[in-house]
């Protein structure tokens, strides 16, 4: 390979990126409440435990891209938002189909969102 095709190359896989939209700290805030309305839902009808936590995997990371500095606060907002969710929903007598499985996913959330959310900022920086 000369060197014509070795810049070429560099030059290729500099400017094709992933683009990832600049949200503000209010669009994300408003990102947050969307995506923790949907995993909320998720929760409320999962028969098994990995759906919930896949999904809150899967919306951390996008924290994470859209805000590599601030996605743990977001993050945090979401396991506040899910948690609170699940027992205002409890004290007005709206139950989960499984129960258990919307306890646990609910309140094991924060160790997967902060993990998630780290590396949605940590592959942003790349």
């Amino acid at each position: 390979m000369n060197t014509i095709q070795t810049l070429h190359l560099r030059y290729y896989y500099r400017t094709r990126r992933m683009k990832i939209p600049n949200l503000n700290f209010p669009q994300s805030l408003l990102l947050v409440v969307l995506f923790s309305a949907i995993q909320i839902y998720i929760i409320h009808i999962s028969e098994i435990v990995y759906v919930p936590l896949l999904f809150t995997l899967l919306f951390s990371v996008v924290y994470g891209l859209i805000q590599p500095k601030k996605g743990w606060i977001l993050a945090l907002l979401q396991v506040v938002i899910l948690i609170a969710a699940y027992w205002i929903m409890e004290a007005q007598g709206i139950r989960a189909a499984y129960e258990q499985t919307a306890i646990f996913a609910s309140h094991v959330s924060i160790f997967p969102s902060f993990a998630a959310s780290f590396m949605g900022g940590f592959i942003r920086k790349i």
